[in-house]
């Protein structure tokens, strides 16, 4: 006997259906990056665009920031940093912390590798208008400060 949808069967198709749609992107810029001579995986990527904002971060601020396990992070750096796009620089304020930051080589390989996801995202949302991705992205925009919002208040409360 089948039972009927629900709103929450309705609301985990969605969420799984974004979460493919993440995964396809991730494999099409991977592949982008392949066809460019980039050997790098997205998360290698991300690590790279985290770290090109304005001020250096701690491997703890950038494993936060990429939801990323600290131990595994220490490997993701160690081959960014063989491959010369990261170096690990004293803290000038404690001496016990490290700080990251791109070198050179690092800034513009980050530069070209957001110019691949930019082309990427492009063709994935090729089939869309513009109208219907500002709606797409003002509710999912609304849909994950609600989610960090109701996070927050729970580890507060």
């Amino acid at each position: 006997m089948n039972r009927p949808e629900t709103v929450s069967d309705h609301s985990f198709q969605l969420c799984r259906l974004i979460g493919r749609l993440r995964a396809e992107f991730v494999t099409e810029v991977e592949q982008e990056m392949t066809r460019q001579g980039v050997d790098l995986n997205f998360t290698q990527f991300l690590a790279l665009k985290f770290l090109g904002h304005e001020e250096p971060l701690t491997p703890v601020e950038l494993a936060r920031a990429l939801h990323y396990n600290p131990g595994a992070l220490t490997r993701l750096l160690d081959k960014l940093e063989q491959r010369g796009y990261l170096k690990r620089l004293p803290d000038p304020v404690d001496r016990r912390a490290l700080r990251l930051e791109l070198t050179t080589q690092g800034k513009n390989l980050r530069k070209r590798m957001i110019g691949y996801c930019d082309a990427v995202a492009e063709r994935t949302f090729a089939c869309t208008t513009s109208r219907e991705r500002e709606a797409l992205h003002g509710v999912l925009t609304r849909v994950l400060d609600d989610v960090r919002t109701k996070r927050e208040s729970n580890q507060r409360g």
